[in-house]
């Protein structure tokens, strides 16, 4: 790669030949074909990626381990940076869409540039901001889904006339209207008023209810089945709360105890300033 082309990246972009000549000689120059994982979600790493040729797709996986595309990278554009500045496990993966070349610069070398070059450093921040802007909304996007909601979007239209037998038996409406239909059946039968198709004991009154029991059954049983399902669908998602919850705490507990650890350290510099 040419020197002048390095200076097409914004990172660099403000630099002269000789500064883009002096960071160009620490960094080592690597080729992938398309398919390969150049980066890998939790491994540790001390390099950071210049893209100078092809494309790079960045991706992580939600809590059902399904792959989230965060962003499509090309050249002059860079990843690696994160872990890089936290010394923590990458937070996503990144794999070559096709031929791609990369510059690739190590952590210590990486720091002392940014040292040297505060422009450069706020660049980085920007892009930081930025990404960690659009990883928020995706988030946003991907959060625990409503139990019902998950559950209606499956429903078959059989498991809908299930559920709408099952409601409509199981409610006070049905019962006064089946009430009242029986109380006129009984009643007509009993009376001179209309010839009796079905007189006392009323075997085709029992004859229907009993069709009518046979069939409501199945239905209730459909439902009953049915919300068994949702059920397991709310515990799933519960259970996926509870290990987002987890990670975040996790997470947290780890930011502070680095956090406390930056404290200490920052107090024994100033005592060793003092007691100078």
């Amino acid at each position: 790669m040419a020197e002048i082309e390095l200076r097409e990246v914004p990172l660099f972009s403000e630099m002269d030949e000789q500064e883009v000549a002096e960071i160009r000689a620490i960094m080592d120059e690597m080729k992938f074909k398309p398919g390969h994982t150049i980066v890998r979600e939790g491994d540790l790493g001390d390099l950071f990626y210049i893209i100078t040729e092809g494309e790079v797709q960045v991706t992580i996986r939600d809590a059902d381990a399904n792959d989230i595309v965060l962003h499509h990278l090309g050249p002059g554009g860079f990843f690696g940076e994160l872990s890089m500045l936290t010394n923590e496990p990458r937070s996503a993966k990144v794999h070559a869409v096709d031929n791609v070349t990369v510059l690739a610069l190590e952590r210590d070398e990486f720091f002392g540039f940014l040292q040297k070059r505060p422009s450069a450093a706020i660049d980085v921040l920007v892009e930081l901001g930025g990404r960690l802007h659009d990883m928020d909304a995706i988030l946003r996007r991907t959060v625990s889904r409503n139990a019902n909601v998950v559950d209606m979007e499956r429903l078959t239209i059989g498991q809908r006339i299930a559920d709408l037998v099952a409601s409509t038996m199981g409610s006070w409406r049905f019962i006064i209207f089946q009430s009242s239909l029986l109380a006129i059946w009984i009643t007509l039968n009993l009376t001179a008023w209309v010839n009796h198709w079905d007189p006392y004991p009323f075997i085709l009154l029992n004859l229907t209810l009993s069709f009518q029991a046979a069939y409501a059954a199945p239905f209730i049983m459909m439902s009953q089945n049915r919300q068994s399902a949702k059920d397991r669908i709310a515990a799933e998602i519960d259970h996926q709360v509870n290990a987002k919850a987890e990670l975040e705490v996790g997470l947290l507990l780890k930011r502070i105890d680095d956090l406390e650890q930056l404290v200490e350290e920052n107090q024994r510099e100033i005592k060793k300033i003092i007691s100078k």
